[in-house]
């Protein structure tokens, strides 16, 4: 193990180690281990039904591993899911909303959920809310929402209490330029001010320009993680990316 490696392990926020998830026959992770630094953004790469979903699934303590430890903050994912939860915030690909709360409505739900005053959370988020263009729109159904609007509204009720650990599964998608912009804005500030982040996508110069961590998985295993200039060593992402999956394929 390197320095920079050994320094990475006593400073993550999240601990993977030897994972293993099964459903019957099929193994969706096999022996996977990751850890995410606190204060960086990680992108996750992968083809469809790599496994990156279940892994997800795993942090939040929806599925429980057939093998390994998935830790966050020291907080075991599954054996201590209540409190890990409230140390992260979830951005799924498609998010679903009841059809007859507004976004209003939504966000005081989620506040209350988290035990929060509902008026003081709004509050805190609206300057937020403005500069995602949704302040106008908090009064509406949100399910009746562009998709890109409701990931805004997704995003803002990942950020509600504020949590170290943000875990968004495809967040671009949907977002028009200038709101793909505004994200990685967002993003970066918040890792300034220590927040952890990892990202899913199919979208290698994303990757390319916000992550300084980056995770390749293939059919369950992890093919290569670590810094992003230590991977990609002067080639394009995306081949490098095509080159492990090809490899991982293969074998």
């Amino acid at each position: 193990m390197t320095d920079s490696q050994s320094t990475d392990q006593e400073t993550a926020l999240v601990q993977i180690n030897g994972v293993t998830k099964r459903f019957g026959a099929k193994t969706a992770l096999n022996d996977f281990s990751w850890s995410l630094p606190k204060g960086k953004i990680s992108g996750l790469l992968g083809p469809n039904g790599a496994g990156k979903t279940t892994l997800f699934r795993l942090l939040m303590g929806v599925l429980k591993a057939d093998q390994g430890t998935l830790a966050i903050d020291d907080l075991d994912c599954f054996e201590d899911r209540v409190v890990a939860k409230r140390r992260i915030g979830f951005l799924p690909d498609e998010p679903v909303f009841y059809s007859y709360l507004s976004g209003r409505e939504v966000l005081y739900l989620s506040a209350g959920m988290h035990g929060l005053d509902p008026i003081e959370a709004m509050q805190s988020l609206l300057p937020l809310a403005c500069r995602l263009g949704m302040d106008q729109a908090l009064d509406d159904y949100a399910e009746e929402y562009s998709r890109g609007m409701k990931k805004k509204l997704g995003l803002l009720l990942a950020l509600l209490h504020n949590p170290p650990l943000l875990i968004l599964d495809e967040p671009t998608n949907g977002l028009d330029v200038e709101s793909t912009r505004l994200f990685f804005d967002l993003m970066r500030e918040l890792a300034d001010a220590g927040h952890t982040i990892v990202f899913s996508t199919h979208l290698m110069d994303q990757v390319e320009r916000l992550c300084s961590e980056v995770a390749v998985i293939s059919k369950g295993r992890l093919a290569r993680a670590g810094h992003l200039e230590e991977i990609c060593g002067g080639r394009s992402l995306e081949e490098v990316f095509l080159e492990l999956t090809r490899e991982s394929a293969a074998s």
